[in-house]
């Protein structure tokens, strides 16, 4: 949970922006985009990483998680098996691939990280799509088989076996089509919860680790499969958000026209996107009407637009970057108060439990633009809990905070409604 601490109600002022220079900045990822790059907006560049010797990414940081992504920007696909299950391991046959017969081509979701690939055609709990998840171990084990190409154009049928709760490990089983280099590997994410993904090569059977913390970076450049249009996918070059981040996009108006409290942020990975630039014949031309609001993982706003994009020859992104809004956290603070907001993002129900031992508070429910949706005052040292209704709150999608103020101070939570 995190909890911050407003000097006002919510610091995304004009004068910050004011006080805060335009940074221009730059990432470069190489000749025909070879690696990925992770972005702090408040530190710079955090770390780089090889982007074609993986296949696969399996989620690694929490144990809710049972999602397995491609690298769909480096040719790997993925397709399942629909005429049998695990039990035809050693005879499935794939010659109905290339026109469907039997197969779903499956994709990762393109505007968050969950789910997969493998993922798609789950019905719902306690079935994840590859596999089910058994109530009793915690286990989810795989009943499913797929075949998937590479990054280096080799064709394999692959079953995820399951992912064990006790070991907080995957065990996949692949092998060549026609049955050679039949083979099993690990990938445990045991003690692997500051990292987002861990990477595993299936062609050089290699788990790869090479990420930086996950709370060290707010953007992620790199070449990713996206959609260009509906049913339409495409391997393209952009930026993506971290988890925890959120951004809005704002078109039309040159940068410096651009204003904050007009737009609602959004955790849509692919806000940022590719389609910021084109190319028109000898390069690329960017969009000057065309910029970005970004709340990084430590709660602060920035003001982001692009300058300049060099493609394949080098893979170079420019951009300046402005810090225009600040949230800050308080020990003190949260020491005297408490705050609790869940689910979140959250849909029908919101539920908060507040306390003081400052003698009572106020709560409010505000927008970003300062309307107050809800308000409630008590007295003496409690806590109180709550379930509100969103759509009695008259809330609708976007990103809101509920304040709770007290002679100690004033604490705050983001929340989103989806």
């Amino acid at each position: 949970m995190k909890q911050l601490y407003f000097a006002g109600a919510l610091m995304l002022c004009t004068g910050l922006t004011a006080q805060n220079p335009v940074i221009e900045d730059s990432v470069i990822l190489g000749p025909s985009y070879v690696n990925k790059a992770f972005y702090s907006l408040a530190n710079g560049e955090e770390g780089q990483m090889v982007n074609t010797d993986w296949d696969l990414q399996f989620a690694s940081h929490t144990s809710m998680s049972s999602t397995i992504r491609l690298n769909g920007g480096f040719n790997v696909a993925l397709w399942q098996y629909t005429n049998g299950d695990t039990t035809d391991w050693a005879t499935i046959d794939t010659s109905g691939l290339a026109m469907g017969n039997g197969w779903d081509r499956l994709r990762d979701e393109t505007t968050a990280y969950e789910s997969g690939a493998f993922e798609q055609n789950a019905t719902g709990f306690p079935n994840y799509g590859w596999g089910n998840y058994n109530q009793v171990s915690h286990d989810v084990i795989g009943d499913q088989l797929f075949v998937m190409t590479t990054t280096n154009g080799a064709w394999k049928k692959v079953w995820i076996k399951g992912l064990f709760a006790t070991t907080q490990s995957y065990v996949v089983r692949v092998a060549d089509l026609d049955g050679q280099n039949d083979t099993e590997f690990t990938v445990s994410r045991s003690g692997q919860a500051s990292k987002n993904w861990l990477y595993y090569d299936v062609d050089a059977g290699q788990l790869l680790n090479n990420e930086p913390e996950k709370t060290d970076y707010d953007l992620v450049f790199e070449k990713y499969e996206g959609l260009l249009a509906p049913g339409t996918y495409y391997p393209v070059t952009g930026v993506r958000l971290n988890r925890n981040v959120m951004a809005a996009r704002v078109g039309g108006l040159p940068p410096n026209e651009a204003d904050y409290t007009t737009v609602t942020l959004t955790d849509d990975i692919s806000t940022l996107g590719h389609d910021w630039k084109s190319f028109a014949g000898m390069g690329f031309v960017l969009d000057d009407s065309l910029s970005f609001f970004i709340e990084d993982q430590s709660g602060d706003i920035w003001h982001l637009w692009f300058t300049g994009f060099v493609g394949s020859s080098a893979g170079k992104f420019i951009f300046n970057k402005q810090q225009v809004g600040s949230m800050s956290v308080t020990n003190e603070v949260a020491q005297n108060n408490s705050l609790e907001v869940y689910p979140n993002p959250v849909g029908e129900t919101l539920h908060l439990r507040v306390g003081s031992n400052q003698g009572g508070g106020s709560l409010q429910i505000v927008s970003l633009q300062g309307r107050v949706a809800y308000a409630q005052q008590w007295t003496g040292n409690q806590s109180m809990e709550l379930s509100l209704d969103i759509a009695s709150l008259g809330l609708s999608a976007g990103l809101y905070v509920v304040q709770w103020e007290s002679a100690a101070g004033l604490l705050a939570q983001k929340f989103v409604v989806r």
